[in-house]
């Protein structure tokens, strides 16, 4: 692309859609999953028409939403329809993002629902690794509460942080760990230092992908604080599952197109609002039992929501869709 302002997202989108038609000129393609509808979805529909190959869409999310510019909003919504009304499918990440397909005039029919999942296999029960936190200097016997993914601005970890005086005044022992990096991250470190808590709030910036289950394992609390707003209201967080499947309770901020999925307690994950997040959590690092119910709870919860099982479902919906 030609990085300029304007330009850059105009001639992304040109060779973008020139790559696509030379992936299906020199392959064999049966079948389209397309992700991407601003950037390359007329574009990825244009030449599937043209090459006779069935396409079908994923919707993770609204696109329009996320467009940074104002006077892109409009032309993203034309996009909307054209895709949603033109692929052979669709595949909605939730039931609020099936209902708003929906309203571009899409019959039912052509509209299916598959949430995220996790990975059960690696993703799965077993025993606290002092090693693994002492990297941090998280001794054996502090209480670990754990968030893990992208420090957005909308975290809700600011809330979390500002408050956790009130959190160690009942437990000194309790530390906060930050598995992740994001935009917020700078902010975030100089509000812990600014609260005198700084040495209770770790920051250990991106990990890799292979020890998340062993850092899961070693949290005695995994958080969700997000605050709620257009972006966060109608998703599932895909760390939510990585927590359950790992036996952890979950304390959580009460997202629409999460509970949708996963209702509350029965499911393992207690939900609260972010003002009270901090009272919450408290509470439930002096309740050793529930802690430990929520947790078996949430381990039988997860075990629908396995990639493998949801795999074989998006595989056999692409693989209709080829021989139709």
């Amino acid at each position: 692309m030609i990085r300029l302002p304007w330009l850059s997202r105009i001639s992304g989108a040109a060779t973008s859609g020139l790559e696509v038609i030379r992936v299906l000129r020199e392959k064999k393609v049966d079948v389209i999953l397309l992700y991407g509808l601003p950037t390359v979805g007329v574009q990825t529909l244009t030449a599937a028409r043209a090459f006779r190959v069935p396409i079908v869409f994923r919707a993770i999310d609204v696109s329009h939403q996320l467009v940074p510019n104002r006077l892109l909003v409009p032309p993203t919504k034309i996009l909307e329809r054209i895709i949603f009304n033109s692929v052979d499918f669709n595949v909605a990440l939730t039931p609020h993002l099936k209902h708003y397909i929906q309203s571009y005039g899409v019959p039912e029919s052509a509209i299916r629902l598959l949430p995220s999942g996790v990975d059960a296999k690696m993703f799965s029960p077993g025993p606290r690794q002092p090693e693994l936190l002492a990297r941090w200097g998280i001794g054996p016997d502090d209480l670990v509460i754990l968030f893990m993914g992208t420090i957005y601005s909308f975290s809700g970890l600011d809330t979390v942080i500002g408050r956790f005086d009130s959190v160690r005044a009942r437990h000194k022992n309790a530390k906060l760990l930050i598995v992740g990096s994001g935009e917020g991250e700078a902010k975030l470190r100089s509000l812990a230092e600014q609260c005198g808590v700084s040495q209770s709030v770790i920051f250990t910036g991106m990990q890799p992908y292979s020890i998340l289950p062993g850092v899961i394992r070693s949290s005695d609390v995994c958080i969700n604080p997000f605050q709620l707003n257009g972006i966060t209201r109608n998703i599932l967080p895909t760390k939510l599952f990585q927590y359950m499947t790992c036996s952890k309770p979950v304390l959580a901020t009460s997202l629409p197109g999460t509970v949708t999925f996963l209702a509350g307690e029965d499911q393992g994950i207690v939900y609260t609002e972010l003002k009270d997040f901090n009272d919450q959590l408290s509470a439930l690092l002096s309740d050793t039992n529930k802690r430990e119910i929520l947790g078996c709870r949430a381990r039988e919860s997860a075990k629908e929501y396995d990639w493998h099982s949801l795999a074989k479902t998006m595989s056999s919906w692409l693989e209709e869709a080829a021989y139709a």
